[in-house]
């Protein structure tokens, strides 16, 4: 089910998504995700650039292997202080480039579809993408961070 991207005047991409709902059918949601995020040529997309209020975003974690992780509640461990600066877009905001100060390596922990909690490090670009999709969890637009 494809699904459009909200415009970025929605309310929902500048409020704090509380935790996912009990029930929430974490299968249907992330596939949903990964087709709207194939859809909209993306390498992340979170539940609420679709209108889905639910704390939750896909992410495409390794190129290489295609590599997708799905990631329910995250949260971030901890930043590491080495900070880049790279041109980012968002499909929120079509055709819009901007230079973003982020942590090269953050440690994360998130929920998946069966609800086991995962705890990993990333680095590089796959940090860059999580960052970027976590804040949208938290109301956060990648213009706020430019």
């Amino acid at each position: 089910m494809i699904k459009k991207l909200i415009s970025s005047e929605n309310n929902l991409l500048h409020k704090k998504i509380k935790k996912c709902s009990y029930d929430l059918d974490r299968f249907q949601i992330s596939k949903i995700l990964q087709k709207n995020m194939m859809h909209h040529d993306g390498v992340g997309l979170s539940a609420n650039q679709i209108g889905i209020n639910e704390r939750v975003f896909i992410m495409i974690r390794d190129f290489e292997y295609n590599e997708v992780m799905t990631c329910f509640n995250p949260r971030i461990i901890k930043q590491s202080k080495n900070e880049v600066i790279i041109e980012e877009g968002c499909l929120s905001y079509p055709d819009l480039l901007l230079d973003v100060k982020r942590s090269e390596s953050i440690i994360v922990k998130y929920e998946d579809e069966n609800k086991n909690i995962h705890k990993v490090k990333l680095d590089g670009f796959a940090a860059r993408v999580f960052l970027h999709e976590y804040d949208h969890m938290e109301g956060i637009t990648f213009t706020e961070r430019a």
